[in-house]
C-alpha cells in the first residue's frame, strides 16, 4: 500500500508560543474562554470531544473530564503546549475559580445558548462575545503548512486514481466512496468534508450531495475533495466533461478558469480580499454570467474547512503571509450544469504558492 503519509516525515507541532500570542491580545483584566474544538486543538493539541480552555495573564488551563485524563496530558506534551490540565465533571463550574471578576472574551463560534446562559449565571465578570483566536489561527506556521500541503498532495493523488472510473458505468456515490477510500489509503485520517460529486443537472448545485445518478456521456462533472492530516484540511475542486466538451461547455470552463487566474495574479500580502473577489467576478460579468456566480471567491483553510480570511465582496480582511486560502469562482445554471475551479494557496512574502496540483484538463 502506497501511503503518502509514511513517505513524508512531518516536524512535530510546536504550540509553545500559542499562550503568548493570545495574551498579547488581552489586557490583565481580561481572560479568554475557548470551547470550539478546533480552537481548543490549536491552543493545546487536545483532540477530545469535551475540552474548555481558560487563559489569562497568569493561568492557561485545559479543562476536560476523566475520559481524557491520559489523552489530555499526552497530547499537551506531544505538541509542546504550555497548558495545565484540570479534570472536572463540569468545566463551567471550574471557570469562576479561575476568572474571578475578569472580563471574559468568549470564543463564541460553537457555544450553545444554554452554555452561554450558564456562563452568564456562573461568572462574576462581564462576558464579551469576542475572541482573538480566529484572527490568530489565520496565519499558519511552517508545521501547520506542512500538514495542509500533505493533505493537498493526498487529495491530488486520490483524484488522479479516481479519474479512470469516469469512463465506466458508475454513480456519483460510488465515485465519492472511491475518493474517500483512497484518501484514507494514502494516510489521511478522513476526508476534509463530505466529498462533493455532482454530474449533469446536479452540478448546478454548489454543495450538491452525491446521488445514485450514473455518470453519462456529455455530463459536466464537479468533484470537490479534500483530506485531513493531524486535523489540518485541504480543499480542491475540479470540473470534468464526460466525453468531448461542446463549444458552450468549453466556454464555461474557460471563462471560470480565466476568472480564477485573475484572482491568483494578485495574491500577495496586504491585498484586500474584497479586491480579489472583484477581479474574479469582473471576468465572469464580462462574459454575461455575473448573476450565475452565486458564492464568494474563497476562504481560509486550516483546522476548519472555512475559516479566516473571507474572500468575498463584503470582506474587510487583507491577506497576510502564512495564510492558506482557496480561490474558487464558479457559475451555476439551474437544471443545466455548473462549473467551478478551486485551488489552495499559501500566501508568501513574494506572492502565493499553489498547493493543489491536480490537472485542469476537463475531458474525462
Amino acid at each position: 500500500m502506497n501511503r503518502l503519509r509514511s513517505e513524508q516525515i512531518l516536524s512535530p507541532l510546536d504550540l509553545s508560543d500559542r499562550s503568548d500570542k493570545v495574551r498579547s491580545k488581552i489586557s490583565k483584566s481580561e481572560a479568554v474562554v475557548v470551547m470550539d474544538p478546533p480552537n481548543v486543538q490549536w491552543m493545546t493539541g487536545f483532540t477530545g470531544s469535551n475540552g474548555t480552555v481558560y487563559i489569562d495573564h497568569e493561568r492557561f488551563v485545559l479543562i476536560t473530564d476523566q475520559r481524557y485524563q491520559e489523552q489530555g496530558p499526552l497530547e499537551i506534551m506531544q505538541t509542546r503546549s504550555t497548558a495545565e490540565l484540570a479534570i472536572s465533571k463540569n468545566s463551567i463550574e471550574e471557570l469562576p475559580k479561575l476568572a474571578g471578576r475578569k472580563t471574559i472574551k468568549l470564543d463564541s463560534n460553537k457555544v450553545t445558548w444554554a452554555s452561554a446562559v450558564r456562563l452568564g449565571e456562573t461568572l462574576e465578570g462581564d462576558i464579551v462575545p469576542s475572541s482573538p483566536l480566529n484572527a490568530l489561527r489565520a496565519q499558519k506556521d511552517e508545521r501547520e503548512i506542512e500538514r495542509i500541503s500533505l493533505a493537498a498532495k493526498i487529495a491530488d493523488q486520490a483524484l488522479k486514481d479516481t479519474v479512470p472510473l469516469f469512463s465506466q458505468k458508475v454513480s456519483e456515490v460510488e465515485i465519492a466512496a472511491h475518493l474517500d477510500n483512497k484518501i484514507r489509503e494514502y494516510g489521511a485520517s478522513e476526508s476534509a468534508y463530505k466529498t462533493i460529486v455532482a454530474s449533469g443537472v446536479n452540478s448546478s448545485k454548489p454543495h450538491a450531495q452525491p446521488s445514485e445518478k450514473q455518470i453519462e456521456q456529455g455530463d459536466v462533472l464537479i468533484v470537490d475533495v479534500g483530506a485531513v492530516v493531524d486535523g489540518y484540511r485541504s480543499d480542491m475542486t475540479r470540473t470534468f466533461v464526460i466525453g468531448k466538451p461542446t463549444d458552450l461547455q468549453e466556454n464555461y470552463l474557460g471563462v471560470v478558469l480565466e476568472a480564477q487566474q485573475e484572482g491568483v495574479k494578485i495574491l500577495e500580502p496586504d491585498m484586500p480580499c474584497a479586491e480579489i473577489d472583484r477581479r474574479c467576478r469582473m471576468k465572469i460579468e464580462e462574459a454575461g454570467w455575473g448573476p450565475s456566480f452565486i458564492h464568494g471567491t474563497g476562504h481560509g483553510v486550516g483546522l476548519d474547512i472555512h475559516e479566516s480570511p473571507a474572500i468575498n465582496s463584503r470582506s474587510k480582511d487583507k491577506l497576510l503571509t502564512g495564510m492558506i486560502v482557496t480561490i474558487e469562482p464558479g457559475i451555476y445554471f439551474t437544471d443545466i450544469c455548473g462549473v467551478r475551479w478551486e485551488d489552495l494557496y499559501e500566501i508568501t512574502e513574494t506572492g502565493a504558492r499553489q498547493l493543489t496540483l491536480s490537472s485542469k484538463s476537463p475531458q474525462a
